[in-house]
């Protein structure tokens, strides 16, 4: 919640704030003015937090009436609070107002790179420049049909779009885009949505898991190479060891054959 202050006219939250005599007294935290208007009720319900408005003061005793021990005859209404001429009513504006982030989009906005972004890495295009900074296409050399996702995967980025806030669909949509070989490219698609509409955190969250899985799938490949030079060794070692026994076997063989023509 914010109001304009009269003195400097910048949009400040409503923060400190006072009633006196019926009147709402707000101070700006910038300038140090104060700003004066009535206080309705429905600006009091927003102030106090949505919550029920407080009721107005009681007015005290009128003068020249009976005595405290004395009951009135009649009770004396309260007056109405006078409306003054140099009170303006508070301009109160309220911000985050729009779409909510994981709304529904239509379907060109679910693959169309929006205006201002690389239409392969969709990082943010520098003007002046014909080439992306990060990936280094050059963008009159894009080939649009090379990034589409295929009609399963299309078909499920839609059917997840209209179950955005559900985190189990988006586990199943990666689970298939990897069985498919298709992580980039739905990676790809959760950075067009965060183009569109940077404060999603389902769209955040699912670049992240794309980037961790893809991490994944480089290291257990390193860690099979970095093992696999072991069992190679191990087998050098038993071909050297049975070729030794060959040798020893054949010198025997060879020994004896000339013990025995020799004593014939």
């Amino acid at each position: 919640m914010k109001f304009q202050c009269e003195a400097c006219e910048r949009l400040v939250p409503l923060e400190v704030f006072r009633v006196e005599a019926g009147v709402l007294v707000v101070k700006c935290d910038r300038c140090g003015a104060e700003s004066r208007a009535r206080a309705s009720a429905s600006a009091s319900s927003v102030v106090m937090g949505g919550g029920a408005a407080s009721p107005p003061p009681r007015e005290g005793p009128v003068p020249g009436s009976a005595p405290a021990s004395a009951p009135p005859a009649e009770p004396v209404p309260p007056a109405p609070p006078v409306a003054r001429a140099s009170s303006p009513a508070l301009r109160v504006v309220r911000t985050g107002a729009g779409k909510p982030p994981g709304g529904p989009l239509a379907d060109e906005e679910l693959f169309e790179v929006p205006a201002g972004f690389c239409p392969k890495c969709v990082s943010q295009r520098r003007e002046g420049l014909e080439s992306c900074s990060q990936c280094g296409l050059v963008y009159v050399n894009f080939i649009a049909d090379e990034h589409r996702p295929s009609g399963t995967l299309a078909t499920a980025w839609r059917s997840l779009a209209e179950h955005w806030e559900d985190e189990a669909a988006h586990d199943r949509l990666l689970t298939l885009a990897m069985s498919r070989g298709e992580l980039a490219t739905v990676g790809r698609l959760y950075r067009l949505r965060l183009a569109r509409e940077p404060d999603d955190v389902m769209a955040r969250r699912g670049r992240d898991e794309v980037v961790r899985l893809a991490t994944l799938a480089v290291q257990i490949p390193a860690e099979q190479t970095a093992a696999s030079p072991k069992p190679k060794r191990l087998k050098a070692v038993v071909i050297g060891v049975s070729l030794l026994v060959v040798l020893v076997l054949m010198a025997l063989i060879f020994r004896n054959l000339t013990a025995l023509f020799a004593g014939s």
